[in-house]
This record gives structure tokens, C-alpha cells and sequence, in this order.
């Protein structure tokens, strides 16, 4: 009698083919029809963000404060190859914004709406990308692709002007494997370079694209080849060796470096970093992102642009525990399923690979989690849902109708969540109804009504913030300057200093007790100035050299202060009326009659409301 062969338990080994679903038996849906379907409910869905402005909150580091992008020259497209914004090295993404000036103005809306017809393809792209996976479960492929399409959770990255890199990286990234699933089909090596460019795009739009290659040999494992084998690895040596390359440039971008001087940056800056939690806090807190990004998918509910982390020491709370239960859970399901049930280990393992490389353990800003870090994994997590219910159902009518249900309700909070996006104080608002004792989100709703010009909200909320965390330089900036403001001189000038005491190298500080200080003390205001435009400041040079000129004329030292409007006149981007005033009054006081009458004459055409300017060129005129 022949010995029984038993099964291997070697994951490299082809694993065991499921039976096509119902849905890919029964279904006889026109696909076109389900394409149009899933790009008008997509589109409509977010037609409202139209009406959307830019936020502070990084649309000024791509936007409307970058210089490079406002001006698309060949020169400045060329410059743009090279340069870090926002501590992050994606090209591409600025040249797509560069392009939206070039093509269709500054406004906010045209980049929004850009964003949202990238999505819309992407939404395609899901569908074409889950048929080609399942040979043509049209159901599944619909309804991963509606979900992507709709979902609340996938807002911040479509209706954000700063998160085109995003949309973009996976519009790259879903093209690169639809092109490695034609590779699979026809074994045409040309598919497979044409995957590997588009991987290169992917990359260079966003660095979140480097799990690339493990999705591939996800792919692979699907399909039912040997999926983790020498021969099949090395057929993906390029892919993984482009990964490791913009992994490293990441990591060095967010550490403050410029990649050994291949790459340019406006000013120094890092993101990553160590926070003074336990071991256990660094373990606790990124995995309860990772629950809360499965909780969210199904309960999209406390939407934020900002997730705090925990206060320092709270991870002894039982939902902790709970997180990292869940963590392990989900990796022994995974494994459990190798062999028994495929749809969940690459519907997982998909979720798994695109995500952790931004659950935070490696600390990057102020969030344990962040909702546009969902926008791809989310796939994967959808897919595997839609695939298992099919399996279980066998009911395709049913499933559509389940799918289609929670659709609608995604699109409606979609339509929902859109309207936060609006402005920067909707923004906020929304930040400090779901986290309202956070020392950040508190400090950022005291600038938004110092915007508005709201002083006492200023103070209330700054004093909140204070009383939460003593160790924030801005919230002391935040009080300093609304005391100013209220003439509270002396307690304005204890701020000021408190703030530089945590963080002598932010440049605003300086230049703010300068301008509270030019009144009563004009030399020390003059110092404060000069320190400023040595640091980093978000404050443009020709106002800083404004406020000195101004500190010069009050020391009585015309020729700097003439040096310094002059500087002011030629570079502003704003009306230079009052510069001119006051450029001819210290003109005058240099025996310069005829450049003060020319200079006073300029201010008046340039401003006729300025009675000032007025009275002193009628002075001068009329002085023997």
C-alpha cells in the first residue's frame, strides 16, 4: 500500500485554488455600466468641496506660500526636481500643482477639483485592478471600488489641496499593478518595466508607495504561485531595490537631512523623532491606530485632520490592552487563513503591508494615526469584506444591495465631512469637538479667532492650551501676542521671553516682541528684528525689514531706515504707499528735500486716504 503524501506546511508553497464565487458565475452586469456608475456617484459626491478654500495646514507649504509652485517658469520646474517641501521628496506632485497654476489660475478651487477627477480615475482604477485579481467578479469589484470611492475616511485626501500626493501616488500605484497583472496573464516582459516605471512615479509622488513589492507578492500568492521562492524574488530585485532607495530618502528627508546634498530645502526642519513615552506607550498607542483604522472603516464616525497621541501615561487603559489583542489577532487569522481562506490573508496582508510603515512607531508629528493614511490600505480591507460575504452569501443580488446600502451611507457622510475642509476655523472647530483638551488643537483655535480679530477667544483658548501643557513655546507666543494686543506691555514682554526660553530658534517670537518693544525701547526692538530674519520665520523678509525701518526712524537713523524701505518698496508684494511716507520722511531728515517731496507725492498717489503723508508734503511744499 503507497504512503498517504502529506501537505507541507511551507509558506512558499502554492497555496490551495478557491472555487470562483457566485458573483463571478451569475453576474451579468454590463461593466460600463458599472464604470459610469462608480465615476458620477464619486464625482458627485464631492462636488461640494468646489466651494472649498486653502487651509493652514500645509496648503502654504505647497501653495500659496511656495514660490516655485506660484510661478511655474521652466527655471522653477527645474529647481522643483530637486526640492524637499514639507519634509517630504515628491516631485511630481509638485510639478502636478505647478502645472494647475500654469493651466488654470491660483484658485483653490482648481486643485481641488483636480484632486477629485485623480480620485474619480483612481475609483476606476479600483474596479479595473479588483476584476483583473478575481478574473471578473464584477460585484466585488464594484463594491470595493464604491467604498474606496465614498468613504469619509478617504476626505482628507481628496479634499486637501496639500494631499494631491496622495490621490497621485496611487494613481501610479494601481496602474503598476493592473501592469503586473498583464505580466502575470502574458508573460510579455514589457508589462513587467512598465510596471517597474510607474513604481518609480508612484515613489515620486509619495514614499508611502514602497510596499509596493510586497503587494506584488501578494498578488503573486493570489494568482497561486510560489510566491515567496528565490526565482520569484528575484525577479523582483529592481522593485525591491527602487523601495529601499526613496525609503532611505524618507527617512533622511523627515530626519532634516537633504539625502548627502542631492536634494535642496527652504529651511531646516525634522519630523521624525523619539516621544518621551514607555516602551509600552510606543507599542500601545500605534496599534490602537491600527484598531482604529478597522473601527473607522465600518463607524466612520470622529472624523479629525488631527489625531493626538494620548496623554503621556494613559496606556494602562484597558482599550490599549485591547488594541494590541486586536494586533495579534489579526495576524493569527492571517495565518490561519493561508491556506484555508486566501481572500483574507491578501485582503490583510494588502491592509497590513500600506499601512505600517505609518502606524507610528517611528514617530512622525503629533498624530497616532491619520486618516489619509487609509486612502490605499483600505482596498485591501474592503476587498477581503466584499470577497468573504460573496463567499458566504452566494446571493450576488443580496450582496449588491448590503454593498450598495453602506455606500449611500458613506456618501452621505462624505458630503458631510467635505464641509470641514471648507476653512481653516471649520477645520479646527471640528478638531477641538472630538479632542477639545489637546494642548495643539487648542493653541491652533486660539489663531483662528486671532485671524477673526476675536482677542478674548484668543485668551481663552490660549490659557486653556497653558494650563494643559507649560512646555509649548507657541501657546506663550499665542498669549504674548493677544496681551500686546490688549496694551498688557509687561505681561506681553513675560511671554515673549518664556517662549524663546523653550525655543530660541523660531524667528516669529523674536520679531513679535519686536514689534511690541519699538514703542519703549526701539534699540532692544532693532535686535530682536535682527534675530529674526537669522532664523527661520514665517514671516516674509520685506515686513521684518519694515518694522526695523520703522525702529531705525525712531532712533533717528535715516540712512539705515532709507536703506531698509528701499529694500521694502522694491520687493513687497502689497501696496507700498506708507513705505514711501515714511522713506521721504527720513529723506527729509537728511537734507534730501527734493527725494522727500518725490517720495511723499508717491505715497499720496499710491494711497490718497493717507492724510498724514498729505499734511507732511504740504508741510514740506510750503517750508522756506
Amino acid at each position: 500500500m503507497s504512503k498517504q503524501h502529506k501537505p507541507t506546511k511551507n509558506l512558499t508553497s502554492k497555496p490551495t485554488i478557491q472555487p470562483k464565487s457566485t458573483a463571478t458565475v451569475s453576474s451579468g452586469i454590463n461593466p460600463t455600466i458599472l464604470l459610469v456608475a462608480l465615476a458620477f456617484l464619486t464625482f458627485i459626491a464631492y462636488i461640494g468641496a468646489f466651494k472649498n478654500g486653502f487651509v493652514e495646514w500645509d496648503d502654504q507649504h505647497y501653495v500659496t506660500n511656495n514660490g516655485l509652485v506660484l510661478n511655474p517658469t521652466v527655471a522653477n520646474l527645474k529647481l522643483i526636481l530637486t526640492r524637499i517641501v514639507a519634509l517630504n521628496y515628491h516631485p511630481i506632485t509638485m510639478l502636478s500643482l505647478a502645472m494647475n497654476v500654469l493651466l488654470f489660475g491660483k484658485g483653490a478651487s482648481s486643485f481641488i477639483i483636480t484632486n477629485v477627477i485623480i480620485h474619480t480615475i483612481n475609483t476606476l482604477l479600483v474596479f479595473r485592478f479588483i476584476q483583473k485579481l478575481t478574473d471578473g467578479n464584477k460585484i466585488v469589484a464594484f463594491l470595493t471600488a464604491l467604498i474606496f470611492g465614498l468613504h469619509p475616511m478617504h476626505v482628507e485626501s481628496v479634499a486637501w489641496i496639500a494631499e494631491r500626493k496622495d490621490v497621485l501616488y496611487v494613481f501610479f500605484f494601481l496602474l503598476s499593478c493592473i501592469s503586473y497583472l498583464k505580466f502575470r496573464e502574458n508573460s510579455q516582459t514589457k508589462w513587467l518595466i512598465i510596471s517597474l516605471l510607474l513604481f518609480v512615479f508612484s515613489c515620486l509622488s509619495k514614499a508611502m508607495a514602497v510596499p509596493l513589492p510586497i503587494v506584488l507578492l501578494l498578488i503573486d500568492y493570489w494568482k497561486g504561485r510560489e510566491w515567496l521562492s528565490p526565482k520569484n524574488l528575484l525577479e523582483k530585485i529592481s522593485f525591491f531595490a527602487i523601495a529601499l532607495i526613496f525609503g532611505l530618502i524618507s527617512v533622511n528627508v523627515q530626519a532634516g537631512g537633504d539625502f548627502y546634498g542631492l536634494l535642496t530645502m527652504e529651511q531646516k526642519n525634522q519630523a521624525l523623532s523619539i516621544p518621551p513615552f514607555s516602551v509600552l506607550e510606543r507599542i500601545a498607542y500605534p496599534l490602537f491606530g491600527y484598531l482604529k483604522y478597522h473601527l473607522m472603516a465600518i463607524l466612520p464616525f470622529g472624523l479629525s485632520n488631527l489625531h493626538p497621541y494620548p496623554v503621556s501615561g494613559s496606556a494602562t487603559n484597558p482599550k490599549y490592552f485591547l488594541a494590541i489583542a486586536f494586533f495579534m489577532a489579526s495576524i493569527a487569522v492571517m495565518l490561519w487563513s493561508y491556506r484555508r481562506k486566501r481572500y483574507i490573508f491578501f485582503g490583510w496582508g494588502f491592509f497590513l503591508a500600506t499601512i505600517i510603515l505609518v502606524l507610528q512607531f517611528l514617530s512622525v508629528g503629533k498624530a497616532f494615526m491619520a486618516e489619509r493614511y487609509a486612502y490605499l490600505p483600505y482596498i485591501g480591507l474592503f476587498f477581503m469584506i466584499f470577497y468573504g460575504l460573496d463567499e458566504y452569501l452566494k446571493k450576488p443580488t443580496l450582496l449588491l444591495i448590503i454593498g450598495s446600502t453602506f455606500g449611500i451611507f458613506c456618501m452621505f457622510l462624505t458630503t458631510q465631512q467635505i464641509k470641514i475642509w471648507k476653512d481653516n476655523f471649520s477645520l479646527w472647530s471640528n478638531a477641538y469637538k472630538n479632542y477639545p483638551n489637546d494642548n495643539s488643537i487648542l493653541e491652533s483655535m486660539a489663531d483662528e479667532y486671532g485671524r477673526q480679530g476675536q482677542f478674548d477667544k484668543v485668551q481663552e483658548f490660549g490659557e486653556k492650551a497653558l494650563a494643559i501643557n507649560t512646555n509649548s513655546y507657541h501657546t506663550y507666543e499665542i498669549l504674548a501676542n493677544v496681551y500686546a494686543l490688549k496694551k498688557d506691555i509687561s505681561r506681553s514682554l513675560q511671554m515673549y521671553d518664556k517662549a524663546i526660553s523653550l525655543d530660541s530658534t523660531v524667528g516669529n517670537v523674536y520679531y513679535n516682541r519686536g514689534v511690541t518693544l519699538v514703542e519703549i525701547n526701539p534699540e532692544k526692538a532693532i535686535e530682536d528684528y535682527n534675530k529674526s530674519m537669522s532664523l527661520p520665520s514665517h514671516d516674509k523678509l520685506y515686513k521684518i525689514r519694515g518694522s526695523r525701518a520703522y525702529a531705525f526712524l525712531k532712533m533717528k537713523r535715516f540712512k539705515e531706515a532709507i536703506e531698509d524701505y528701499t529694500y521694502v518698496i522694491e520687493n513687497t508684494d502689497g501696496n507700498p504707499g506708507s513705505y514711501y511716507a515714511d522713506r521721504g520722511i527720513a529723506k527729509f531728515n537728511l537734507q534730501d528735500k527734493a527725494g522727500a517731496i518725490a517720495d511723499l507725492k508717491q505715497a499720496v498717489a499710491l494711497d490718497p486716504s493717507n492724510q498724514i503723508a498729505q499734511e507732511n508734503l504740504s508741510l514740506i511744499l510750503n517750508a522756506k
